[in-house]
């Protein structure tokens, strides 16, 4: 397994050792092993089901294609070993109403309890005072994301594991990443079962499911949260034809930069997103 640690974007590997008796020695490995071992790492869907009876299953379920194939794929070695999960969804307040109506939607389609948790703050009052989110200022996915699921999870008596759809093709830091890992924000076992997953997998997968399509796939974007770090001017077209009243409010929390800050950069030159209005 391995464990999440600040300004480390390679998580490190451990080997852990039981006792017999309930006690865990964990043994950290060095560089070299952790990159050996790596790519030996495998994660059948028994072994799913021996992380199902350490504790209350919590599914992380956005609504989006991965999330969906994690939460379907738990489900099916929950009910094979008799537990009941649990889908844990976090609305951002920056996400498009849709998404909520999808999310409730797909659980109820699928009989899987659903929980709902935000943040203590709207995104757009909390943008306005401490900034845009940014390669440099990545507040937005600690305080509207992380934190909400840190404190539903507090309340919960007793083990808890949590999993979500993360994928080593998503990105070359997660390539690197193993399927169970402890999370120091949750306190728990975090697991990725479909790890490695690839694209055709995924989409084999739903469209076994038939499940209805997520409503805001024309955006070309997550719909989940619309935070506006990283979007495209594209993206941002998007929004303005699709849900010109949240746009409306990016607008206003730019604006409250003074100028000093933009959601668009192109070619090194802010692009205030009033400008697209005249496009």
């Amino acid at each position: 397994m391995s464990k999440w640690e600040p300004q480390t974007p390679v998580k490190p590997l451990f080997i852990v050792h039981s006792n017999g008796n309930g006690h865990l020695k964990p043994c950290r490995l060095t560089k070299e092993q952790a990159a050996a071992a790596r790519d030996k790492v495998l994660f059948r869907w028994w072994e799913v089901c021996k992380t199902l009876r350490l504790g209350k299953a919590f599914v992380l379920f956005s609504g989006g294609k991965d999330s969906i194939c994690a939460l379907t794929y738990v489900k099916r070695h929950a009910q094979r070993v008799g537990v009941q999960i649990t889908a844990l969804h976090v609305d951002t307040t920056a996400g498009l109403p849709e998404v909520e109506d999808y999310v409730e939607e797909v659980c109820d389609l699928l009989g899987v309890p659903l929980v709902t948790v935000r943040p203590t703050h709207d995104y757009f009052e909390i943008a306005k005072r401490w900034g845009l989110p940014g390669f440099n200022s990545r507040w937005c996915c600690e305080t509207l994301k992380i934190a909400p699921i840190r404190r539903f999870l507090a309340t919960q008596e007793g083990p808890k594991v949590v999993y979500d759809g993360i994928r080593a093709v998503e990105s070359h830091v997660r390539a690197k990443y193993v399927p169970v890992w402890f999370h120091p924000s949750f306190r728990c076992l975090s697991v990725s079962p479909i790890l490695y997953w690839s694209d055709d997998d995924v989409a084999k997968h739903l469209a076994a499911l038939g499940l209805p399509e997520h409503p805001t796939a024309a955006l070309g974007t997550s719909g989940e949260c619309w935070c506006g770090a990283y979007k495209t001017r594209a993206n941002f077209r998007a929004l303005l034809a699709t849900h010109p009243e949240i746009f409306a409010k990016l607008v206003e929390v730019e604006e409250a930069q003074g100028g000093k800050y933009t959601f668009l950069y192109e070619d090194g030159e802010q692009i205030s997103l009033r400008s697209l209005l005249r496009d």
